[in-house]
């Protein structure tokens, strides 16, 4: 993205208040950004993210409707089952 964008790290870092390091970091898959980081890089990108938007507006709406509680991600253990 950044590269079809023609910017360079130092910008990309810029562009949220970090350093260029940690920008490449995120390149190289070391560490996690925010989405809110990916969102200012998107924009300035040129990347439009308001399809995907809808798209977690309109499950969100169907989640509501449809009185769907969330789940923990970790499974929660049995009595008497030993991990």
């Amino acid at each position: 993205m950044r590269i079809a964008a023609g910017k360079t790290t130092q910008q990309m870092a810029d562009l949220v208040g970090i350093s260029r390091q940690t920008y490449e970091n995120y390149e190289n898959d070391i560490g996690k950004f925010s989405y809110a980081y990916f969102q200012v890089w998107c924009d300035h990108c040129g990347i439009n993210l308001n399809p995907i938007r809808e798209q977690f507006k309109a499950l969100r709406t169907i989640i509501d409707d449809s009185k769907l509680w969330r789940k923990s991600p970790t499974p929660r253990k049995e009595k008497g089952e030993v991990k």
